[in-house]
Formats: structure tokens, C-alpha cells, sequence
């Protein structure tokens, strides 16, 4: 990580992510103690007081989840000095095109990506500031001295690892490398599942391109089986990200009589104007949405539900539409 975002003594980093999520601890935190550089923490994410906190401390370096990143884009940012702000680095989940290009614009910083999970330590892949628009969309390339295969899913057991993929075929993503973890406590089954073969099974779906970077579809138990078509929610997502009117969004599959599921998403609004005939009409007119990909109802709600690192628990959205099916 020190490498990757060119840390240097002078460097001040914020901390406003929860230091129990090894993306902050791993990646961000002890890097800057090991370069001898400026930590200053805030107790909890408020993008008010992150911004003041920019411009009072000088702060060069930011992590932040891609919800983050977007609820500093809503604030009035002319009103706040960000100048000193040269980098920032984000993950624990998938940002949009659109708000990458809005960070650009609008903070004037270059963001970098990275890919992983806590049990590879956490970081697997790297998209570097360059390269955020000339590949849109992806997670990167491995970092050093990691290995990434894409390998054909298996629903009777653990991937097999020399079943690799060509490049451009979803399949699951599967890591190798010297930050592995050893296993999970006490849970020997999970572990042997997990580690197959020698190599991390992730759990999330995506394809390598013909120059080895990644892109992440979505995870195994996300992704929506629509009439025998499958639809990865991240990419309808992407889509309704870009209407103007969208804050925030969750893409799911309800249960179907007909179709086995239909792709419905749950939708913060930024404008409560917002109707979901008008988002119906922005999908259609949109060249990225085959037909059977497009939501076919909007729920609108206050707010997604996160956990600390950011990421959306769409096993509470799941809840919520079996109780909305009951009623």
C-alpha cells in the first residue's frame, strides 16, 4: 500500500472508517505508521465535519466506502478548502462509473481502487489512478506476488481450480497469495471449502480481460436467475446510479411465479420528485439494460442498510420484502 498510493512522511492521512475493518487497519492506517506519517482520527463518518477536518488538518490521504465518497458529493463543497486532499483509495465495495468521475471533477483528487477481503489480508487487486475512465469498471490487476484465476462455478462443492475461464467469461473469482489466511477459528468445514487446493475461494463472480484486469460481477448469492437469464445486480445498479435523481441504490431478485425471480431495486432518492415511471423510462432509453435486466418494481426508502464497512446487507432488503409479500 505504500507503494501503491505513495506514501511519505509529510503525508496526513484521515481516519474515519471503523479500525476493526482490516481495509482501514491493513491498508491504510499502518502504512502511514510504518512511512512515519500523520494519522488523525474522527470518531465516526459524518461528511461534514470529514470535510472541515480536510481543510483544517491539511489531510492528503482519504479511504472511504464508495457510499462515503458519495455522501461527501452531496455537500456544498465550494464552501470548504479540499486543496490539500491529492489522493483517495476506496473499496469494501463497487463505485459506479458515474461517481468516479464525479470524485474527479468535483474534489479534483485521483482515486485508487482496491479489491479484497479479510482473508487474503485484505487487498488482492489495485486499479490506479490512471487508469479509473481507460478501465471503467474494473478492480484491477493482482498486486504483488498475488495470483487471480477465473474458474467455472460448481453447485455441488468448491470450484475446481484448473477449471480456469477465458478471458471475458463470468465465473468465480478464486486468489492465491503470501497474506492467505491459515483458516477460520474452529471452523474446519468452512475452511477446507474456502481453501480449496490450496487457493481462496471468494465467493464473488466476475472475468478477467484480455490484459488481466478484473471485474468484479457480483457475489455467488446476489446474482439474479431471471427467466434462465442471469442478471448481475452491480450492473443495473451502475445504470440507475446515473440518473440525476439517485442516491443510492440496492438491486435484487424477488421471488417469481413466473420468471423464478424479477429483478427489483430499493432506491434512495437524491430528488423526492423521483417516480418510478421516470426511472423506468431512464432504463429503457439506456443502450447497457437488455430488457430482462430491468427492474420491474422500485421500492423507495430513507436509507440502505450498511454495515460498518460500507457494504450493503441485502439479507435485511430480503427480510424486508418477504414481510412486504406477507402483508
Amino acid at each position: 500500500c505504500n507503494s501503491v498510493m505513495r506514501i511519505r512522511e509529510t503525508e496526513r492521512g484521515l481516519v474515519t472508517a471503523p479500525m476493526f475493518h482490516c481495509a482501514e487497519l491493513h491498508c491504510c492506517f499502518l502504512p502511514r505508521v510504518h512511512a512515519g506519517a500523520t494519522n488523525v482520527i474522527v470518531h465516526h463518518f459524518d461528511p461534514k465535519q470529514v470535510l472541515t477536518v480536510i481543510e483544517q488538518e491539511q489531510i492528503t490521504i482519504l479511504f472511504a466506502a464508495p457510499t462515503m465518497w458519495n455522501m461527501l458529493l452531496q455537500e456544498k463543497l465550494s464552501d470548504y478548502d479540499l486543496s490539500s486532499l491529492r489522493i483517495g483509495l476506496y473499496g469494501a465495495a463497487p463505485m459506479a462509473p458515474v461517481l468516479v468521475k464525479e470524485c474527479k471533477e468535483r474534489l479534483g483528487i485521483d482515486l485508487i481502487q482496491a479489491y479484497g477481503m479479510t482473508e487474503m489480508g485484505p487487498a488482492v487487486t489495485f486499479l490506479y489512478e490512471d487508469e479509473q475512465l481507460t478501465k471503467a469498471g474494473s478492480a484491477g490487476r493482482a498486486c504483488l506476488n498475488h495470483e487471480i484465476r477465473i474458474v467455472k462455478p460448481r453447485e455441488d462443492g468448491p470450484s475446481d481450480p484448473d477449471d480456469i475461464l477465458p478471458p471475458g467469461q463470468v465465473g468465480e473469482i478464486i486468489v492465491k497469495g503470501p497474506c492467505m489466511m491459515v483458516g477460520y477459528y474452529n471452523r474446519e468445514d468452512a475452511t477446507e471449502k474456502a481453501m480449496y487446493k490450496g487457493w481462496y475461494h471468494s465467493g464473488d463472480l466476475g472475468y478477467m480481460d484480455e490484459d488481466g484486469y478484473l471485474y468484479v460481477a457480483d457475489r455467488v448469492d446476489d446474482m439474479i436467475i431471471s427467466g434462465g437469464e442471469n442478471v448481475y445486480p452491480r450492473e443495473v445498479e451502475d445504470v440507475l446510479y446515473e440518473h440525476e435523481g439517485v442516491l443510492d441504490v440496492a438491486v435484487l431478485g424477488e421471488p417469481d411465479a413466473l420468471w423464478g425471480e424479477k429483478v427489483v431495486a430499493f432506491v434512495v432518492k437524491k430528488d423526492q420528485q423521483l417516480t418510478a415511471e421516470q426511472l423506468e423510462a431512464f432504463c429503457k432509453q439506456s443502450d447497457k439494460l437488455a430488457p430482462y435486466k430491468r427492474p420491474r418494481a422500485y421500492y423507495f426508502v430513507e436509507a440502505l442498510p450498511r454495515n460498518a464497512s460500507g457494504k450493503i446487507q441485502k439479507f435485511l432488503l430480503r427480510e424486508q420484502m418477504k414481510k412486504m409479500a406477507q402483508s
